[in-house]
């Protein structure tokens, strides 16, 4: 077989894999989102108490998941349904927090 016939068959070969894609399973699922649903990591000063940081935690509708508590890190789990950026939003507007951010599914909860 020559170099055009070559290519003409490895054309068509992937031809019809593209049209055999969505019957074999295949699906273009939209991206999953850079950071975890329902969880936000929020970083508070240094003077801030355990049961301030958790009074300030509750009255944001969340919970303590994970505490680094020399750096006063959370990771704080949000109620079922909650908006991660408006969360952020809230816990950043507390005088007490140094950031709140979106927990990333490519950096777990460390120390800053």
């Amino acid at each position: 077989m020559d170099h055009k016939g070559l290519m003409t068959t490895v054309a068509a070969v992937c031809a019809l894999l593209l049209a055999a894609a969505p019957s074999a399973g295949f699906s273009r699922r939209p991206p999953e989102p850079a950071h975890v649903p329902g969880k936000v990591v929020v970083r508070f000063q240094s003077d801030v108490s355990v049961e301030r940081a958790e009074e300030i935690i509750s009255t944001e509708g969340a919970e303590v998941g994970q505490v680094v508590r020399r750096t006063g890190v959370y990771l704080v789990l949000l109620p079922e349904g909650a908006d991660v950026q408006e969360a952020v939003t809230r816990f950043s507007a507390h005088p007490e927090v140094l950031y709140a951010r979106p927990e990333s599914r490519a950096e777990p909860l460390e120390e800053r």
